[in-house]
């Protein structure tokens, strides 16, 4: 006979145990909070910097437009109010050369206009009166609510004038008081009421935007626009007064001394970045000075 025996074997089950699976969620909730601690500063980042854009961008907006017409105003007589909040001056919008003229309130003032693109030149754009530029360099402006005509060519063509009727040229009649005879081929100008001025914003309710503003000839608003927005407070208009190459702070009593004006726009982001106490600011300074001074 054979013995016959049994055979124990000893198998070890595969898996973790409880210490391992343990070790391992504290690791992978440290790397997990590591990664959303990374997506959320980057969120942030991005938003700031987009924050940021929007703020220089609300400096930026009003600038082409401001500067454009700025630039154009008559040193000397174009100001016609300015505070640290608000100017108001005479933007001219298109030139030419008188023909001829008859004194009078009213009067007739004849003139060859340069040619201009038609949007520009439109008087339904705003019409205050024309301009005629003096032997001291400055021009002497005249209110008129009557829109110029079609004149006739002849005024500027025949004596005394004779001038050539230049490509695109068109001849205009315009009716207010002059006051002496204006001699052929004076610079002329016809010109608009603007009032750029800081104020509430009606865009984002709460802030402040930057308006320009037609007047009529009673310094009543026609025609509202808001070109920045939202701006912060601190924005202001800064002078240039004679020759001085630093803005004052302060307007000079004498308007006619101002030669320019500083535009100090601090734009600001609508809303406030994740992260962040307050909106984005972005300060913007530009300084225009008046193209046509008679020193």
């Amino acid at each position: 006979m054979h013995a016959t025996g049994t055979v124990h074997v000893s198998l070890r089950r595969a898996g973790f145990t409880i210490l391992e699976l343990m070790v391992a969620m504290v690791i992978t909730a440290v790397l997990g909070m590591a990664i959303v601690r990374t997506m959320v500063s980057s969120n942030q980042f991005i938003d700031r910097i987009e924050s940021g854009r929007e703020a220089r961008g609300a400096a930026r907006a009003g600038l082409n437009l401001a500067s454009s017409e700025l630039r154009m105003v008559s040193a000397g007589t174009g100001v016609e109010a300015a505070t640290a909040t608000s100017v108001t001056v005479r933007v001219p919008f298109r030139f030419g050369l008188a023909c001829g003229s008859t004194v009078g309130a009213p009067g007739l003032l004849v003139a060859m206009m340069m040619p201009a693109d038609s949007t520009i030149a439109s008087t339904s754009l705003g019409y205050n009166g024309f301009a005629t530029l003096g032997s001291g360099g400055e021009f002497s402006y005249v209110n008129t609510i009557v829109i110029p005509t079609v004149g006739v060519t002849a005024t500027c063509t025949g004596a005394p004038a004779n001038l050539t009727l230049v490509i695109s040229a068109t001849v205009a009649s315009m009716t207010g008081i002059v006051p002496a005879l204006i001699a052929p081929a004076t610079p002329i100008m016809l010109w608009r009421r603007v009032r750029y001025d800081l104020g509430a914003s009606a865009a984002t309710p709460g802030r402040l935007a930057l308006w320009r503003r037609q007047l009529d000839n009673a310094g009543t608003i026609t025609q509202s626009d808001e070109i920045a927005s939202p701006l912060d407070a601190a924005s202001r208009f800064g002078f240039y007064i004679t020759n001085s190459r630093v803005a004052s702070d302060t307007v000079p009593t004498a308007l006619g001394n101002l030669r320019g004006i500083e535009l100090r726009l601090t734009g600001a982001s609508a809303r406030t970045a994740r992260g962040t106490s307050r909106p984005e600011q972005s300060r913007l300074l530009s300084s225009i000075f008046f193209l046509n001074r008679p020193d």
